[in-house]
Formats: structure tokens, C-alpha cells, sequence
């Protein structure tokens, strides 16, 4: 499982934390977030893709370490986060493969992208931060 989310720490970039409750928040987080074009705002924070991550290498591991979440059900990042050692990380998991078009994030900013912040951390808190890969036949 290490070199699974040692690709995810690699291959992507977290923004501050937007919240505003967490220990590591700073003044202005939207000035402290990546600004690489291929991003995802994941509510608590917004997460880019490096240059070189790539689909196939990311896949096989996603395969070889956790291939229940290309079943076609959604996996949250609760339920991901004891798999990859934390919610951080499986935030950050999920966030790649969408970015690296693997599975659709479900996210509020994604789903609801007209409420307002409040609902939409209320939302994530509760476990609308999730993955949904294509179900294979």
C-alpha cells in the first residue's frame, strides 16, 4: 500500500486548507492554493496533478493495492481513509483519479455547484467526497 500513496503524495499538489477550522488554516487560503491548470476544488482544500502523473501507472497500483473501488459502487474518503492511511490522502486519491479521468469525483462542487459553502463543508463533512469509477461488464 506504501507506493500507492507515496504516487498520490508525489503526483499531487494540496492547496491550504478553506475550511477555516482546521489547525493548519491560514489568512487568504485562496491565495495558497495550486495554480496548475488541472485541479479539483475537494471542499476542505483544492488538489492539482503533477506533470508526471500517469493514468496506466496509477491504475495497476489502484489494482494491485485496492481494486474493490473499480467495482462501480461510491467509495467516500471515510471509508478510503483507514485503506491509505488517512482522510487527507484518500481526499488526495480520490482527486487524481479524476483528474487523470480513472473515475468521476463526487464532490459538491462538482454536483452542486450552486450552494453555498457552508452546505457544501457540511456536506463533504459528512462523507460527500467520493469516487465512482465506470462499472466493468
Amino acid at each position: 500500500m506504501k507506493e500507492l500513496i507515496d504516487y498520490v503524495l508525489q503526483h499531487t499538489i494540496r492547496g491550504a486548507c478553506t475550511c477555516g477550522r482546521c489547525i493548519d488554516s491560514v489568512p487568504n487560503p485562496e491565495d495558497h492554493q495550486p495554480k496548475e491548470r488541472h485541479m479539483i476544488d475537494m471542499t476542505f482544500f483544492k488538489v492539482a496533478k503533477t506533470d508526471g502523473a500517469n493514468k496506466e501507472q496509477f491504475l495497476a497500483l489502484v489494482e494491485k493495492h485496492i481494486p474493490k473501488v473499480m467495482d462501480g459502487r461510491e467509495y467516500s474518503y471515510m471509508e478510503l481513509g483507514p485503506d491509505l492511511g488517512n482522510q487527507e490522502v484518500a481526499i488526495r486519491f480520490i482527486a487524481l483519479g479524476s483528474l487523470l479521468d480513472a473515475w468521476a469525483a463526487l464532490v459538491p462542487e462538482e454536483v452542486l455547484p450552486f450552494l453555498e459553502k457552508e452546505l457544501k463543508l457540511l456536506m463533504a463533512g459528512q462523507g460527500m467526497l467520493a469516487l465512482q469509477a465506470e462499472r466493468k461488464e
